[in-house]
């Protein structure tokens, strides 16, 4: 039901908000900067690669939007304050962060190095973590703050293979609930965008002979009978940051083509 003055369309509108999406650089982190641009919001596209993030910023502002790029590497502790700090002094201020940037490396559980591990942990927990502290006053300065942390499947269904990246996601899922519950006194909702199957670089075989027979299996194991796009995403990540969804934190909210169920 709609507010009294209110088409329900609007609440849906991110006018006047500023968002971070880290990983903006490509794939899903690619889609969400320019559909959160489309919604309304002034996006800071952030990644390691920069050149990559200001072409992002390119198609953004050539379509009407307000956009920037900021380097960010998130296994980097020391800079995220700055990085902040950045985006408020460009923007003025800053209402969404959506973490978004991971790795994968995928092995069994017998060929996980040391190494791998603590490169999973930088990018896929700590550098989340550790950026949401950073951004919590920015956050929560304005008329309501979100905190988007993009999830796996694997961290609520262990699959073969991915055994660490999956648990280090899990852990990932159950902090975010924390994070909801501290700082929602601060009013900062954290949610957990959880994706399926989405046809990036970071899961499709190199070989194309293999990635046509994993688009073809993977793609049939969901009830929608597909692969996702990284534009599937689009539409649930401006839900989670707009006003339409005042009402929720702290639960994860799937959208993976019905395979999980």
């Amino acid at each position: 039901m709609s507010r009294p003055g209110d088409d329900g369309v609007g609440r849906f509108r991110l006018d006047g908000k500023v968002a971070v999406v880290t990983g903006a650089s490509r794939g899903i982190g690619r889609a969400l900067a320019t559909g959160l641009a489309g919604a309304g919001a002034a996006v800071v596209a952030a990644a390691r690669d920069l050149a990559a993030c200001e072409a992002v910023a390119s198609e953004i502002e050539a379509n009407g939007g307000r956009a920037a790029a900021l380097r960010l590497d998130l296994t980097d502790g020391g800079s995220h304050a700055d990085f902040v700090a950045s985006v408020v002094d460009r923007f003025g201020a800053l209402d969404v962060l959506v973490n978004n940037a991971g790795t994968l490396k995928p092995h069994f559980t017998e060929k996980v190095t040391s190494a791998e591990l603590d490169a999973l942990l930088d990018v896929n927990l700590r550098g989340p973590v550790f950026l949401s502290v950073a951004a919590l006053d920015a956050l929560s300065a304005g008329d309501g703050g979100v905190i988007i942390n993009v999830g796996a499947l694997a961290a609520f269904n262990p699959m073969e293979g991915i055994g660490a990246y999956g648990a280090v996601k899990a852990a990932m899922a159950n902090w975010s609930v924390t994070m909801a519950r501290e700082w929602a006194s601060r009013n900062v909702r954290v949610h957990v965008l959880v994706p399926g199957s989405v046809a990036t670089d970071m899961i499709l075989p190199r070989d194309p002979d293999q990635r046509a027979r994993f688009v073809e299996e993977y793609g049939a194991r969901n009830l929608i009978g597909r692969l996702g796009e990284p534009d599937d995403l689009v539409g649930a990540a401006i839900f989670l940051s707009s006003p339409a969804s005042s009402y929720m934190t702290g639960r994860p909210v799937f959208v993976d083509g019905g395979l999980l169920g």
